[in-house]
């Protein structure tokens, strides 16, 4: 995670803020001299620690950046002056003259509130409030009930005259399911005046608690009148339910009269509808997941087609807008690194679907090697490619291009050995370097040797199998960009293997760099003999002719394992045996990048017992047959789902937003709907001719 380097400053890289951050200039003296007085750090700082660090974009002034329009996202692109220098600083007491000592400085906790600090009630509104940005959220009331006196409406400070804000699209078009009753308006006269009181949390809004009450249990508060305590029958009560709403009016013997409801509402759609839809999409959920566990349990949710709409009008624009600007951070901070000389190194993979030749959707992502942030990624459909093998290269491509207009100068990618993808790198880009993942590799090779273990008369080789694939990491790492001596520390091990530690190789003598054996440990160790099939088998795998071509393009030991984890964090937003259209698919793959980059932008801690010790979870490996130690690390954080959640509510008060209105979805590319050659028949046509192997002669005339 990437802070400012500022005292006293809390700004971090977090999703949903649109904070930039700058590097300090070293390329002039002059200028980095000058940042580093106006940040009150000592001009003899080492440049070494002045790169690492970052001042955000709120120490800068308006008049400090310069504005042009993104002729890709469309959107206000700002960027720093070269003239410009830090000037905009809290009140604070200065520093020692000493320069800190860490690229990500330790911030202090904001100070506690003072005990007369009170958060100031909200007040329900019947619309939403204008400002002269636009429309501003009202604050919802918690879940109440009250008793209605229309003399008393204008003292309650409702405003029940202005509705043209009100989005009425929902009240005029025909639902999408007659027996979908998720949605129903409600009467500006019924709105909801009182509060209550919670033992914890804010009063009002999403995060306020919730509880699962029985329907029994709820009529119990209805009995009697709250104003002269008369008892109340069920005649003069009026129940509506609206999926997850419930609203109750009743009068009372002595005309008391009253209207209750379960959750407050945004422009006349049920807080909790919009709520429980976000909530299970933000999680990676499935509808009918959701739906199928409160089906046993009786309780309601909104019905398929109103889900599905409040995901197509607000989930999907609010997570294509967070991710653009999560991307937009990202894409800006190497573009900095670009324009300081540095050069941006990659690595990318892709994703599949489903295993096989069988996918329809192949993500390709391309990650940051020094944050470890997700960069960007392209979906591909099946039918964009001539076939499934063909996505992947065509991914790497777009996403490479896209990459390379934007301004960064890419030094290093990293992939796997994709015949393809080499092919693409080899003829076109030329001037990048090509890397090859090692793990990759050994996973290969590993298979080789554990196939050639299983030979009758090569049973020998087992024991080696996890060594010689330790060695091919040894070495990748060992090497430090020198391709001779890559070569050279991966073919001895071919010597240690046969119980040579000490050789002669043109003219030089070489050893293994393990400690000196002691002839017991000599004795104990199995030592393949240059004669024997095991042997032979090893050293036709070390000998390969296209693994040490390979080898000339691992020198720098670059792999894909932050890579990995993020499509295992893909694999809950994107199951591989569940299907998706393409907006939501690529919705989810957002979810997945923005969760990804918020917990493994810097390295993850390791938990720790009560007694402060780091811990472990022992299981056993099937491949290995063995026992090891796997370290437990703390919780991952999805901070960046509260910024959505606003997100929601926000654009459901925006009135040019239009429920059910195509207008207000996210525009995907045009996809033919299936690679079928010929169009789709009538389901009469298909009937007629459908036959079943099951069915005699005389029933399928």
């Amino acid at each position: 995670m990437v802070m400012c380097v500022v005292n006293d400053c809390d700004s971090k890289s977090k999703v949903y803020f649109t904070i930039m951050f700058h590097r300090i200039p070293t390329k002039d003296n002059e200028r980095k001299n000058q940042w580093l007085a106006a940040l009150n750090i000592d001009l003899r700082t080492p440049v070494e620690s002045i790169k690492k660090w970052r001042v955000c974009s709120e120490h800068f002034a308006p008049e400090d950046y310069l504005e042009n329009m993104d002729r890709v996202t469309h959107t206000t692109v700002r960027r720093l002056k070269d003239t410009a220098i830090p000037t905009i600083f809290r009140a604070q007491t200065g520093r020692s003259g000493s320069s800190p000592t860490t690229s990500t400085p330790q911030k202090s906790r904001p100070a506690a509130l003072p005990a007369e600090f009170k958060v100031p009630l909200p007040l329900q509104r019947t619309s939403p409030a204008k400002t002269v940005m636009g429309i501003r959220p009202s604050a919802a009331l918690a879940p109440t009930w009250t008793q209605l006196d229309p003399h008393n409406i204008e003292s309650a400070g409702m405003d029940i005259s202005s509705t043209s804000a009100f989005d009425i699209s929902m009240c005029s078009e025909p639902a999408a399911d007659p027996a979908d009753t998720s949605f129903a308006p409600t009467s500006p006269s019924t709105s909801t005046t009182g509060s209550t009181s919670s033992s914890s949390g804010p009063l009002g809004g999403w995060k306020e608690r919730k509880w699962m009450v029985n329907e029994s249990k709820l009529m119990e508060l209805f009995q009697k009148c709250s104003t002269c305590g008369t008892l109340m029958s069920e005649a003069n009560q009026t129940i509506h339910t609206f999926c997850s709403r419930i609203t109750v009016s009743f009068t009372c013997n002595n005309g008391h009269t009253g209207h209750w409801e379960s959750c407050p509402n945004t422009r006349q759609m049920a807080d909790n509808n919009l709520i429980s839809a976000a909530a299970t999409l933000f999680t990676g959920a499935t509808y009918t997941d959701i739906a199928e566990w409160a089906g046993l349990m009786n309780l309601q949710i909104p019905k398929k087609s109103t889900f599905y709409n409040i995901q197509a009008c607000y989930l999907i624009p609010v997570i294509d807008a967070a991710y653009k600007k999560q991307e937009y951070m990202v894409k800006a901070r190497l573009i900095s690194q670009t324009l300081d000389g540095e050069g941006v190194q990659l690595c990318g993979d892709g994703r599949s679907d489903s295993p096989g030749h069988s996918c329809k959707y192949t993500t390709y992502s391309f990650m940051d090697d020094s944050s470890s942030q997700i960069v960007t990624f392209d979906l591909i459909q099946v039918s964009q490619a001539t076939s499934s093998v063909a996505m992947e290269p065509m991914g790497f491509r777009k996403g490479l291009e896209k990459l390379l207009d934007e301004g960064l100068a890419i030094e290093v990618i990293t992939t796997d050995r994709h015949p393809s993808i080499r092919k693409l790198m080899r003829e076109e880009y030329t001037n990048i370097i090509h890397q090859f993942d090692p793990w990759h590799v050994a996973k290969g090779m590993k298979k080789k040797l554990v196939a050639a273990s299983n030979r009758r008369n090569c049973k020998d080789l087992a024991p080696w199998v996890k060594s010689v694939s330790n060695h091919m990491w040894w070495s990748c790492c060992s090497s430090k960009g020198d391709a001779t001596e890559l070569h050279r520390r991966w073919t001895s091990i071919l010597y240690h293997i046969s119980g040579v530690h000490r050789w002669e190789d043109n003219g030089r003598e070489y050893q293994c760099y393990h400690k000196e054996l002691s002839p017991d440990q000599q004795q104990m160790k199995k030592w393949l003999s240059v004669d024997s099939p095991a042997y032979k088998a090893l050293l036709e795998i070390v000998m390969d002719k296209r693994l040490l071509k390979d080898l000339q393009q691992m020198t720098l030991f670059k792999h894909t394992g932050q890579l990995e984890v993020f499509h295992n964090a893909l694999l809950k937003y994107c199951p591989k045996r569940l299907h998706f259209e393409y907006a939501a698919m690529q919705a989810r793959t957002m979810l997945a990048v923005m969760d990804h980059n918020e917990n493994h932008s810097s390295s993850r801690e390791q938990a720790k017992s009560a007694a402060g010790l780091p811990r472990h979870n022992v299981v056993f490996q099937k491949q290995s047959k063995q026992w090891i130690a796997r370290p437990i690390y703390t919780k991952t954080t999805q901070e960046f789902r509260d910024g959505l959640m606003e997100g929601v509510f926000e654009r459901r008060l925006d009135p040019t937003v239009k429920y059910k209105e195509s207008a207000s979805h996210v525009r995907i590319p045009r996809l033919p709907a299936n690679i079928a050659l010929q169009p789709k028949p009538s389901k009469e046509d298909v009937l007629r001719a459908y036959t079943s192997r099951f069915k005699g002669p005389s029933e399928r005339l």
